[in-house]
């Protein structure tokens, strides 16, 4: 192809080419979970391992009052956001949002049965659709803050956990316009930590269990040896949540890296520009004196360390993998799983993936990035460097790195005082240290110099999930330590100590049944990518075998907790792990058998689900992306984890631009009401204004928004002056950015000085959707005339209307527990009996008879 470039056309995908790294693709996904049947007893000892509570305890308290805080930014918009007053009346705020989640309730009747009350949870579910005035928006927010306290400070930690989660997505499924990556982290976050049992320390949870553990005489104290009958203070606690939260941070950081694909990322200068965004910078005008010396060169190579460190962060997760076999690799019960047969199997499968892997990104290279259009020459050296970097890095500089491992494993390389081994690898390259550290450098340069508001905090907060509980402990204690060498020594106490105090070990941990044998683990692995094939091929109908998979995993679960002598007979010799918790030195494993399964599945189901929604949309991987993810149907919408990381992607902006509103009077006169960062330019701009986000998205992507936007100006302007508007008029101001050549050659530049332009984007004149509504005059205490008593009256009509028609419908569903109707008969059923129709007929049914397949 490449010896004649005419030829070469990469917009198209053949099918067979898409076929064929889809079958690749799968080879991938079999080889990896073949690894994983090789080391499994390291997959039960790792992912649903127990672990000290103490980090949950951290991430819940810092996620909880950081939520406060997200929300208490949002305070001035409050009204414009979630009220009947703002951008949206309560009617369209039901039918724009809500519509699919009150199927099963009117306002005459509430929920017309419980399975309308799940509907309405499995929906966009929101308090606001019945609390609605602004009165109202705000006591619902100060009793989520209320509940959101309740967490932080650990009091039925359960029950608000989860009360806390459908609470947060109660504000974030009414209204998006000021949704931001911040607002997607939180999200994931919250869905995970429900899961957790993040009250187990530090909590009023915990301190009422040990007061009356300690009243009757059961509680182990903190230091003291364990005791037959007695409780510690703090229990081990199941770990894989935190894996999840792991996981989760991989996936921002490498699908925000690998998008990253435009030409001034590559140039260096995406920093540079990011960071002189009007929108964006702390400090005027000393940014841009900086950025003058530092533009062309050190600004440089952080964007390109920053877009590297994004791309590779999965390599952190690799670390951990790693370590976790390097400390455990020398107790009993990981010699007794590393059998010869088992390692070399293991190898022989991350091989065959790998070569797998290799060949998806040569094949795929050409239909992954852009291509200039009708230069065939251009493009055939485009795809040839392409692909020669590609063998370079993945045959060549990838099997060296390993084989220096391998070697490192064997011969370690000792000079003077400093031993290199793989233990030092994976500690000073692959671990924490490297990839979390530059992490702590990337955030701490976001919170110093941007205004970005609450995203490097939360981001540093997932952090902690990297943290062993005995590590932040030991961190808390040295702190504590050297405050009480202050003055706060008569404020801290000295019984404040055993906060520190070691956890539960695993040895004392109670054993609680048996583990599943590893070749039923496997098959079940294997029928549910047999599930996933499936749908792949076509078969639309999988729902049935999903649901039957679960069942099939729960029973396997069942069966071995409660029929576990009889099994232990059956298999015997299958399962070369030991039974107790903690033996031969291994980490505690949580629950039992049941548990264990649920919680395995679940974390597979999970990470399959965010993965594929993840996995990058090219053509070539289209014949089977989208029917994998159909799998897993709408878990993401309904748990609020689908997400998007496309920051600064495949460019950051070069230009500032900005959201002007215009009011013009009757007389003509024109009032700039202002709410734009053009003009509002405080030094330094130390809180985060939502708004500038919000007017960027409503002149970009969401134009959609101008038109209630203006109507709210319109009724506001009435509101506060009491004279009517006549219409609005929204503007987009843009500034243009000097380049890094530019200013390292002329100087700094100021941002005010620079030329604007203005384009008029919209005008809306204040008429009956700017006018104030009936409902509006009477909570204001408008006189009001006879349009708006019989504006009153249509509204009442209209919603008794609606009402009796979603009791029809409700009464007549097919799924929440209605009765399933049968389906009109299909050609070749038993309608073939019937007279035939006339030919106009049947043209006219097969024209707009697509049914459930369309």
């Amino acid at each position: 192809m490449l010896l004649a470039p005419e030829a070469l056309d990469f917009s198209r995908v053949p099918p067979e080419l898409g076929s064929h790294v889809g079958w690749l693709c799968l080879a991938v996904v079999v080889a990896t979970l073949a690894w994983a049947a090789t080391r499994m007893e390291s997959v039960r000892r790792s992912l649903l391992a127990l672990e000290d509570p103490r980090m949950f305890a951290v991430l819940r308290i810092g996620t909880a009052l950081m939520t406060i805080q997200c929300f208490w930014n949002l305070h001035p918009y409050w009204r414009m956001l979630w009220s009947d007053e703002g951008l949206y009346d309560l009617e369209e705020s039901r039918s724009r949002f809500g519509s699919s989640a009150l199927m099963g309730w009117t306002p005459e009747d509430g929920f017309l049965d419980n399975w309308a009350v799940l509907k309405y949870l499995w929906g966009k579910h929101s308090l606001f659709y019945f609390w609605s005035s602004p009165d109202e928006v705000a006591w619902v927010m100060y009793a989520i803050f209320g509940v959101l306290l309740l967490y932080a400070a650990g009091v039925f930690s359960r029950v608000t956990g989860v009360i806390s989660w459908l609470l947060v997505c109660s504000i974030y499924n009414h209204n998006g316009l000021y949704l931001e990556g911040t607002d997607t982290v939180y999200r994931t976050l919250w869905w995970v930590l429900i899961f957790a049992r993040t009250g187990d320390a530090w909590s009023v949870d915990n301190w009422v269990r040990c007061k009356l553990l300690r009243r009757a005489g059961k509680l182990q104290e903190v230091g003291e040896p364990a005791q037959p009958g007695k409780q510690p203070v703090y229990r081990l606690v199941p770990s894989w949540p935190r894996y999840l939260i792991m996981a989760q941070l991989v996936a921002i950081y490498t699908a925000t890296g690998i998008v990253k694909t435009g030409n001034v990322w590559g140039q260096g200068d995406a920093l540079y520009y990011s960071l002189n965004m009007d929108h964006f910078y702390r400090f005027e005008d000393w940014t841009q004196q900086v950025s003058a010396v530092f533009g062309t060169n050190m600004f440089r190579l952080m964007t390109w360390v920053t877009r590297w460190w994004e791309e590779h962060f999965a390599i952190a997760m690799l670390g951990a993998i790693v370590g976790f076999n390097l400390r455990h690799r020398d107790q009993p019960w990981f010699l007794a799983q590393d059998r010869p047969w088992r390692r070399w199997l293991g190898r022989l499968a991350l091989v065959l993936g790998y070569l797998a892997l290799y060949r998806i990104a040569v094949l795929a290279y050409p239909y992954v990035g852009e291509l200039p259009k009708n230069q065939p020459e251009q493009v055939a050296i485009i795809v040839s460097e392409g692909v020669r970097r590609v063998h370079l890095f993945m045959g060549v500089v990838v099997p060296l790195l390993v084989a220096v491992w391998f070697a490192l494993g064997r011969w370690p390389l000792r000079l003077r005082k400093l031993t290199v081994d793989q233990a030092f690898v994976q500690r000073w390259l692959l671990g924490r240290r490297l990839w979390l550290g530059l992490g702590l450098v990337f955030h701490g340069f976001l919170i110093l110099f941007m205004n970005i508001g609450m995203f490097p905090f939360i981001m540093l907060m997932v952090y902690v999930a990297w943290l062993r509980g005995e590590e932040i402990a030991a961190a808390l204690h040295w702190a504590w330590r050297q405050a009480r060498r202050t003055g706060l020594r008569r404020v801290l106490p000295a019984s404040g100590e055993r906060w520190f105090g070691p956890a539960q070990r695993p040895e004392d941990a109670p054993a609680r049944g048996r583990t599943i044998p590893n070749a039923l683990v496997v098959a079940l692995g294997l029928l549910l990518l047999a599930i996933v094939y499936k749908r792949i091929g076509g078969d639309r109908e999988v729902k049935g075998l999903v649901y039957a998979w679960i069942g099939l995993v729960a029973f396997v679960a069942l069966v071995f907790r409660f029929l576990a002598p009889l099994l232990r007979r059956v298999f015997k010799g299958m399962s070369e792990v030991p039974r107790s918790a903690a033996a031969g030195g291994a980490p505690g494993l949580a629950g039992g058998a049941l548990y264990r399964s649920v919680a395995l599945g679940f974390l597979v189901w999970h990470f399959s689900a965010v993965a594929l929604h993840l996995f990058p949309g090219s053509n070539v991987f289209s014949s089977w992306r989208s029917a994998a993810r159909a799998v897993f149907g709408g878990y993401l919408s309904v748990t609020g984890t689908t997400q998007s990381w496309n920051m600064f992607a495949p460019n950051p902006p070069r230009a500032n631009t900005f959201m002007k509103t215009v009011v013009v009077l009757a007389d003509g006169t024109r009032w700039d009401i202002g709410y734009n960062s053009y003009s509002y330019r405080p030094f330094p701009w130390i809180y985060n204004d939502r708004m500038r986000k919000m007017h960027r998205r409503m002149i970009g992507k969401g134009k959609s928004y101008l038109r209630p936007w203006s109507f709210f100006v319109c009724r506001n302007w009435f509101i506060d002056y009491g004279t009517p508007a006549a219409k609005v008029e929204t503007w987009r101001i843009t500034t243009k950015i000097p380049t890094p050549e530019q200013v390292a050659a002329k100087g700094w530049y100021r941002p005010k000085d620079l030329k604007a332009t203005y384009e008029l984007l919209e005008t809306h004149p204040c008429l009956k959707g700017g006018q104030l509504p009936a409902f509006m005059k009477q909570r204001y205490g408008v006189e009001l005339d006879e349009a708006d008593l019989k504006e009153l009256e249509v509204a009442r009509d209209k919603a008794a209307r609606l009402s009796d028609q979603r009791r029809r419908s409700w009464a007549s569903r097919r799924d929440w527990g209605g009765e399933a109707k049968p389906r009109p008969a299909t050609v070749g059923g038993p309608a073939a009996l019937e007279p035939a129709a006339a030919p106009e007929q049947r043209g006219a049914e097969d024209e707009g008879g697509g049914g459930d397949g369309e």
